[in-house]
């Protein structure tokens, strides 16, 4: 199991997305790399609202990204213990790291990602190409429009999976 240096994680997600790349956690690393330009994209439309979605965005990767290194660090360690301790537990090639509850999954669905492209370039075409449309847009709250809208759908998404209704 390679170590990670916590120091270098705290540096490196400075930039949205960089510490979860170095920490190994590339989906994650995508989607807080996706947010924030995003949200540095629409900061223009709403003032008021993408630059504290943004600053909420990086506080939250800095911090999400130190508590993986944090627990990457005591996995390690437990690793190394089982490795000279192997009467304790069993032996240590029958542990997986990645079937232990709470271990942060990354499982990477190549079609959110393809999503994401494909609107971010939408959107970057609509601003570069036509200006006008983009004022309009802009005149008519469009970024409002779109948050409320992902707000709405994401909450239908955790409606639909919550197992305890």
């Amino acid at each position: 199991m390679i170590r990670k240096r916590r120091w270098l994680t705290f540096f490196l997600a400075m930039v949205p997305g960089v510490g979860h790349l170095y920490l190994g956690f590339k989906k994650q690393g995508l989607q807080f790399m996706i947010g924030a330009s995003i949200c540095i994209i629409c900061i223009p439309s709403e003032p008021m609202i993408f630059p504290f979605a943004l600053a909420a965005l990086w506080f939250y990767q800095l911090f999400d990204a130190l508590q993986k290194a944090a627990w990457m660090k005591i996995a390690a360690a437990e690793h190394e213990r089982m490795m000279f301790q192997p009467d304790a537990f069993g032996a240590p090639w029958t542990m997986d790291l990645h079937a232990m509850p709470g271990y942060p999954q990354d499982d990477m669905n190549p079609a959110w990602v393809g999503i994401g492209c494909v609107v971010g370039g939408i959107l970057l075409l609509m601003i570069t190409a036509f200006p006008g449309l983009w004022d309009i847009l802009s005149e008519i709250n469009f970024g409002t429009i779109l948050l409320s809208l992902v707000l709405i759908g994401y909450g239908l998404k955790l409606l639909k999976s919550n197992t305890r209704a």
